[in-house]
């Protein structure tokens, strides 16, 4: 029995084409740029990159699929969004 794979929601939404970052290779400065010191230096991390351990939650189906959905429509993946909220809800206190 064989199964056909079915599309990821992202491409779904994006019309079926596969990511840009996909295809995209990383682009260089311009010829211009390169060893003059006018590249500018890569962007501060603000948060130092800190261990992650995985949380499982059930959730109704109509509900994954509509976080899914705001998430790829906000350009955010949803472990970050439920990471503030629950950052949030912690920081209300009780």
């Amino acid at each position: 029995m064989t199964r056909s794979k079915r599309p990821k929601l992202g491409e779904v939404l994006r019309g079926g084409e596969p990511p840009a970052t996909a295809l995209t290779p990383p682009s260089e400065p311009p010829a211009s740029q390169q060893g003059r010191g006018e590249v500018s230096p890569p962007p501060a991390i603000e948060n130092p990159v800190e261990k992650m351990v995985q949380l499982n939650v059930t959730v109704p189906p109509e509900l994954r699929r509509a976080v899914r959905i705001k998430a790829l429509q906000e350009g955010v993946e949803v472990s970050t969004v439920v990471r503030e909220l629950l950052r949030e809800w912690l920081s209300r206190g009780s």
